[in-house]
């Protein structure tokens, strides 16, 4: 479940049981989860260092799975180093960041601005990373 969407993580999924007939179970191991290997295709990369998606609000989405990327550093973009935060609120406003999104892949936002203009980001741009 993601730090942030709850309602869709959460509540959207045992809304929709309910209004099935279902019970909820009691914890989310008893949801149903395809296992990786049933869905993966070999012929493309675990992870993808560049710019794959961008919102309506400029949150531009990396191909990179925040898992692998964690022990790597700030994310570089047209050379300007991205700290990494949790939620919105932490980060001063107008000032970009770093997040794992609701995909698990990291996200690059600007609080109450568009990442895609103050960055200069478009579909296909590279990411690198900082040294921690």
């Amino acid at each position: 479940m993601s730090a942030t969407f709850h309602g869709r993580d959460l509540f959207a999924p045992i809304a929709a049981r309910l209004a099935c007939g279902e019970t909820p179970d009691k914890d989310a191991e008893n949801f149903r989860k395809i296992p990786l290997e049933d869905i993966r295709r070999p012929e493309w990369p675990d992870d993808l260092a560049e710019i794959i998606y961008i919102d309506d609000f400029g949150n531009s989405m990396t191909g990179l799975r925040d898992s692998a990327a964690q022990e790597l550093g700030d994310i570089v973009i047209g050379g300007r180093s991205i700290p990494r935060g949790e939620t919105f609120s932490d980060i001063s406003e107008g000032m970009p960041f770093i997040y794992e999104n609701s995909n698990g892949l990291l996200e690059v936002a600007v609080n109450q601005g568009r990442a895609d203009r103050l960055l200069g980001i478009a579909l296909g741009v590279q990411v690198a990373f900082s040294k921690k």
